[in-house]
């Protein structure tokens, strides 16, 4: 007969077990990795000290425990140390046909990052072929230009030339940016730290301008990844720009890697994924601004394109990982970046 624990633990779902007193007496190792903590640490807890700010789930534990139903419900966002999206349900657990307490089950969910992914892809899209458009006629223009400088030789004529050359090959080089957006990775064996340490050498001089404190804190353990290096470079040196210019009077910038502790299911085979926090200790990012960086053009600086952190988003997303924000005015940015470096099952 194979054991209950055994059965329990394989599953991807949290699972705990909460008695009448709303007591935690039993948690699956999926939910140890979840919480980030050991089962001596959650048993004996009480739901309200596992998970802050969720009357909701508190409210149909008791109905739960009082009417023997069931619940369920959809895309919730808990505090357990840290924000996370679940789908969740709540069964009543018996023991003699008597109700001794309640089945939790938390599944993460994506589907809010899915659904904003497919406007993105949509505005990628479409941002691809106008750029594909515009980038043929605009080097004829160029072309026409250079040639009525060398027919025409008045000062007035070669001052006109020479601004619709120059203004053709600034649009001609933004729209090679836009462009770049939407080219596939070119994968390969990539050392996540070594690419960190091009992106720092890159930003070096910004960073030392800024009188910018780094402190790197790596995961030794983390192994290759398969990516684009070139595409994952110019992430994070998109990422560490922007750090570096939101503490334009000091600051300090903190780089860390580790494995995650979730696993991630995707076509039926779990994976596990690289984590790079990049945080900054900056002036912060507007609550009303956080949902639109990563969309194309949209900048708060006055000679931005606005392509930086589409393109960021766009590259993690191709290597099968995503991309997140946390940012409070005057208290810094921290964006976290996963990519999968290990299947299982």
């Amino acid at each position: 007969m194979i054991p209950f624990d055994a059965i329990i633990n394989s599953l991807d779902e949290t699972i705990i077990l909460f008695n009448k007193q709303k007591e935690a007496i039993y948690i699956n190792r999926a939910g140890e990795e979840l919480f980030s903590k050991s089962s001596k640490d959650i048993i004996g807890k009480k739901f309200s000290q596992l998970v802050r700010g969720r009357e909701a789930i508190s409210f149909h534990m008791k109905k739960s425990l009082d009417d023997g139903r069931s619940f369920k419900g959809t895309s919730m966002t808990l505090n357990i140390g840290k924000s996370i999206n679940v789908d969740f349900n709540l069964s009543p657990f018996f023991v003699n046909d008597r109700i001794e307490g309640v089945i939790l089950s938390l599944s993460l969910n994506f589907d809010i990052v899915k659904r904003e992914d497919s406007d993105f892809d949509s505005v990628v899209y479409l941002l691809g072929s106008i750029a594909h458009e515009i980038k043929n006629p605009l080097g004829g223009i160029k072309g026409a230009a250079q040639l009525l400088g060398k027919n025409t030789h008045s000062a007035s004529t070669d001052e006109c030339t020479e601004l619709i050359i120059r203004e053709t090959d600034r649009l001609n080089a933004l729209l090679n940016d836009y462009l770049t957006v939407c080219k596939h990775p070119s994968f390969g064996s990539v050392n996540i730290h070594e690419v960190l340490e091009k992106a720092l050498a890159v930003m070096k001089t910004q960073l030392e301008t800024s009188d910018v404190q780094l402190e790197r804190m790596y995961d030794p353990s983390l192994p290759e990844i398969k990516g684009d290096e070139g595409k994952l470079l110019q992430v994070f040196i998109n990422i560490i720009k922007n750090a570096a210019e939101s503490m334009a009077t000091g600051g300090k910038l903190e780089i860390a890697t580790y494995p995650s502790r979730e696993l991630f299911s995707k076509s039926g085979k779990a994976k596990r994924m690289a984590v790079i926090a990049i945080r900054d200790s900056g002036k912060g990012i507007a609550k009303k601004d956080l949902e639109k960086i990563f969309m194309p053009f949209y900048t708060k600086k006055k000679k931005g394109a606005g392509i930086g952190l589409a393109f960021s988003k766009k590259s993690i997303r191709d290597h099968g990982g995503f991309i997140t924000v946390q940012s409070k005015r005057n208290s810094g940015t921290c964006f976290t970046v996963y990519l999968p470096y290990e299947i299982i099952g």
